[in-house]
């Protein structure tokens, strides 16, 4: 059917698709090669904006190589830790979490630090009932597997009042990736 990365783009089009808001404010958690930066930002154009976040310099460089060999304007690269997001800023966040594609694959996403940035988040949907959190997961690997376990734990635990917690995953092989979005109960 489609890589998990393909169907997280389907549901950020959707999403923008649908949006009645004049202005979207995105949020790219983790910038890596730029796929999502890019992918959000020609569906965006002129009626939005990107930030696009790593922890890395070497994603960053590279992103910031594909966006300007792209002419691509509506996006802005920061060289930290997701973390640090103003979660108040944002109608839509994506994370594809994991490590940086053909580098150190012992450099990798946080438990820690990627549920900080969630629960950011989270607290701003009662703010903002149209942010939409996508959130990319990797339990093929260590660290992966434990991010996956605690993100999963959170997710599951949030009230079904308030939020609206969804999971997509090839339910016949338990390491493949998955994803999770987490958005306000529609009442």
């Amino acid at each position: 059917m489609f890589k998990i990365v393909e169907f997280s783009h389907l549901i950020i089009k959707e999403y923008i698709n649908n949006s009645n808001l004049s202005f979207i404010r995105c949020l790219d958690a983790t910038c890596g090669m730029g796929n999502d930066t890019i992918y959000l930002a020609n569906l965006l154009k002129e009626k939005g904006h990107v930030d696009s976040y790593d922890i890395q310099e070497i994603a960053i460089n590279i992103t910031k190589e594909k966006l300007n060999n792209l002419n691509i304007k509506n996006v802005t690269l920061y060289h930290k830790s997701h973390e640090y997001i103003d979660a108040s800023l944002y109608d839509l966040a994506i994370f594809n979490l994991g490590y940086l594609p053909n580098t150190d694959k012992s450099i990798t996403t946080k438990k820690e630090t990627t549920m900080i940035a969630i629960e950011k988040l989270v607290s701003e949907i009662n703010n903002n009932p149209n942010l939409l959190i996508i959130i990319c997961l990797y339990p093929g690997h260590t660290e992966g597997k434990l991010e996956s376990d605690f993100i999963d734990n959170y997710a599951i635990n949030l009230s079904s009042k308030k939020y609206l917690v969804t999971k997509y995953l090839n339910y016949n092989r338990p390491t493949s990736p998955y994803i999770i979005t987490i958005s306000k109960t529609k009442l």
